[in-house]
């Protein structure tokens, strides 16, 4: 994998009555677009990220899928809207 990665987080809020945030956007890789969404309950596991459309995600292999997801998950911690990855693999 050589391609490029931009993700884009869309949105991202604070819950008070729930104690959790929520998250949502895209990724784009190989010329498609993934839209995403996650959520962080606060007690310690971090960001659950789930895919929006599991269809689009399947031309995925599972290496790439899961390293996708820990990339959005960085960038969910770093606290950017916008992340570039300009050598993906």
């Amino acid at each position: 994998m050589t391609d490029k990665v931009f993700i884009t987080i869309d949105s991202k809020y604070q819950r008070d009555q729930f104690d959790d945030w929520l998250a949502g956007g895209k990724l784009e890789y190989k010329g498609r677009i993934y839209y995403w969404s996650a959520q962080d309950s606060n007690y310690g596991f971090g960001w659950e990220v789930s895919t929006i459309a599991e269809e689009d995600w399947d031309s995925l292999d599972e290496s790439e899928f899961n390293e996708l997801l820990k990339i959005i998950k960085k960038c969910l911690c770093d606290h950017k809207t916008e992340y570039v990855i300009p050598h993906f693999g």
